[in-house]
């Protein structure tokens, strides 16, 4: 299922409301799956991901939910490569 970047640009605001208004996304049966925010307090933004069918899925959970958004975008996650620095044969 796609992932989705949602960018919000909130002036003014606060970690406390940007918690208690991301509370009130849609947990279940909505097709949409809240994944976890970045939140920003320097630049008064947060970056929210999103697993979801379609980027209108998105949009109405948001909605919905009643948070602010600017953008919606299809997202592609790059991990972090694994740091085992163990060794075959370590007898460590």
């Amino acid at each position: 299922m796609p992932t989705y970047l949602v960018e919000r640009y909130l002036p003014g605001r606060d970690r406390a409301w940007l918690e208690a208004a991301l509370a009130r996304l849609p947990k279940d049966g909505s097709g949409v799956t809240y994944l976890g925010s970045t939140y920003v307090p320097a630049e008064d933004s947060c970056f929210c991901r999103f697993e979801a069918a379609d980027a209108q899925d998105v949009r109405f959970a948001n909605e919905l939910a009643r948070v602010p958004f600017a953008r919606i975008s299809v997202a592609t996650e790059i991990l972090v490569p694994s740091t085992d620095h163990s060794y075959e044969g370590d007898s460590r």
